[in-house]
């Protein structure tokens, strides 16, 4: 990039000192007039060209868009039929979300709660036959902890005394 605009610097200035020596030669013999005309008519070329050019380019930027256009219409059907499918492929999981639910509410229903009321049972009889053999009370599991606690600090106050 930095030798680009170097070269069309030079280019500038070469053209400028160009003009400039060719006015001064054209005042020097008297052709101004001629110059002027010569001058002129290579801009009145070079407009043509440009605008040639810029025709040109407009019918290349129709065809792009015409082109663009064409390939877009292929995409948006695809894009749609996805839309489609995705819509369709989030019901079912919404479905198979509500199945599943409803079989988890039934397994609970059928086979967990009838599982838990028969270990409660269980456990509720266990407590009721060591109260009426031999425990003579009913400790709560509460009571049960806080009686480990104390025998634990207990335990390791004994432990302190007897090392110390």
């Amino acid at each position: 990039m930095q030798s680009a605009k170097r070269y069309a610097i030079i280019v500038g200035i070469v053209l400028g000192i160009v003009i400039v020596v060719g006015i001064t030669l054209a005042a020097i013999f008297g052709v101004l007039l001629e110059l002027l005309y010569i001058i002129l008519a290579i801009l009145a070329i070079l407009l043509i060209g440009a605008t040639l050019f810029q025709i040109y380019s407009i019918l290349m930027l129709v065809r792009t868009i015409t082109t663009v256009r064409d390939e877009m219409k292929p995409l948006l059907s695809t894009v749609q039929e996805t839309v489609g499918i995705v819509k369709d492929t989030a019901q079912t999981a919404g479905r198979t979300a509500t199945t599943i639910g409803n079989a988890a509410s039934f397994t609970s229903e059928i086979a967990v709660r009838p599982g838990i009321r028969a270990v409660a049972t269980a456990v509720a009889g266990q407590e009721m036959v060591r109260v009426f053999l031999g425990k003579g009370r009913v400790r709560s599991r509460a009571e049960q902890r806080r009686q480990e606690q104390l025998e634990a600090m207990e335990a390791a106050n004994a432990e302190v005394r007897g090392g110390v």
